[in-house]
């Protein structure tokens, strides 16, 4: 397996020093917005990034070369949705490099450390391919704000809805998996460590384990293996998380339902997300208010 850390770029109608104020002065207006805290400028500065339930990184400039070169060192990192090391970019290092090419300049951005073989290196890779070709690139051209609601980008696929029924009981329908979503199924979601395989026609698959069940008030199911025939990477599911968050008050139950790594960035989300409207708001509501689930999908 190759190792090669990831690296982009982008050419902009501006001159080296624009480039490098643009990047060094104002990263919360194109990376990180409201959720960017400290300093950015200088060598030295410390600032971080911290996205709850997904991403917190505290960044070090160690090296500024004014109008060549910035290098951010990743002294502490929690990226949430990964699975074995989740401080995977802890120690790594963010480098821009500013280049002029007659009356245009050129940014090559390299993620060293964020290699091929790393675990979050293909959702991270679209990430950042998005961050620099589109965010950075049009706040330097255009002066455009444009954060992942921008921040939106880097945010997971969540829903919820209310109904008058016990925790109890909307935990145990939700195990009933086919009476409310649309696909094959076989082996069983009834308990933790519970195995069960589910198909969405064609040659995917999905095989989750029941990763977390709290009574009353949560169930996590933990994709560990998939194929998704339809996209160029077969595997985005992978590691990903269904989870259920339950909360109970006089006899109404509200259910949360976050798709964990199922964000804008990655290739599915276009099908994804309509289709998980569909299934959480429409079908598992009906299907736990009525108890029948809604198969035609609009």
């Amino acid at each position: 397996m190759s190792n090669k850390d990831f690296t982009t770029s982008i050419k902009v109608s501006k001159s080296p020093q624009d480039v490098f104020n643009n990047i060094t002065a104002h990263v919360a207006n194109w990376w990180g917005g409201k959720d960017l805290k400290g300093y950015s400028k200088q060598l030295n500065d410390e600032f971080t990034i911290n996205h709850p339930g997904a991403h917190y990184s505290k960044q070090k400039l160690v090296e500024v070369i004014p109008d060549k070169k910035i290098v951010w060192l990743v002294t502490e990192s929690t990226l949430d949705w990964l699975q074995k090391d989740k401080q995977e970019w802890t120690n790594t290092k963010m480098i821009f490099e500013i280049a002029q090419d007659k009356d245009e300049t050129i940014l090559y951005f390299t993620h060293e450390g964020l290699a091929s073989g790393k675990e979050c290196y293909g959702k991270c890779a679209k990430g950042w391919s998005l961050v620099i070709k589109d965010c950075l690139f049009n706040f330097i051209t255009s002066g455009e704000i444009k954060i992942f609601t921008d921040q939106k980008k880097m945010e997971n696929f969540t829903r919820s809805i209310s109904v008058n029924i016990s925790a109890a009981e909307a935990m145990n329908k939700i195990s009933k998996l086919t009476d409310w979503w649309g696909v094959t199924f076989s082996g069983t979601c009834e308990k933790q460590n519970d195995k069960f395989l589910i198909k969405m026609g064609g040659d995917s698959f999905f095989n989750m384990t029941v990763a977390e069940l709290l009574p009353r008030k949560k169930i996590v199911w933990l994709v560990t293996d998939c194929n998704m025939p339809w996209y160029s990477d077969k595997k985005e599911w992978l590691h990903t998380k269904l989870i259920f968050d339950f909360t109970e008050c006089n006899g109404l139950t509200t259910l949360t339902f976050t798709h964990q790594g199922l964000t804008p960035a990655i290739e599915c989300y276009k099908d994804c997300e309509p289709g998980w409207n569909h299934w959480i708001t429409r079908s598992l509501f009906s299907y736990l208010t009525t108890g029948k689930g809604d198969f035609t999908q609009r």
